[in-house]
């Protein structure tokens, strides 16, 4: 349930975003080449940022994939012993 609110938050963003973006771009042929190039350059700057920097920063004890990692641990054989870290 919580998966298509946000695939539904997202798409109404991405719409809103896609109907401003075409209202600029219609202006003029020079607002429409710069939001193009800018939107290019964006969205390599994205994916330098969701593909390349997660595997430059270590991986700490108080990182969130360390705690993520704790949480998602399966449930210990004995429930009178917890699971050892």
């Amino acid at each position: 349930m919580r998966s298509l609110l946000l695939l539904a938050v997202f798409g109404l963003v991405g719409w809103t975003m896609a109907r401003t973006i075409r209202i600029r771009a219609s202006r003029s042929p020079a607002v429409k080449n710069r939001m193009l190039i800018g939107g290019c350059l964006f969205l390599t700057l994205g994916l330098v940022i969701a593909l390349w920097l997660p595997g430059r920063v270590p991986e700490t004890q108080g990182s969130p994939a360390t705690l993520g990692a704790l949480f998602a641990r399966p449930p210990a054989d004995d429930p009178t012993k917890p699971a050892s870290l």
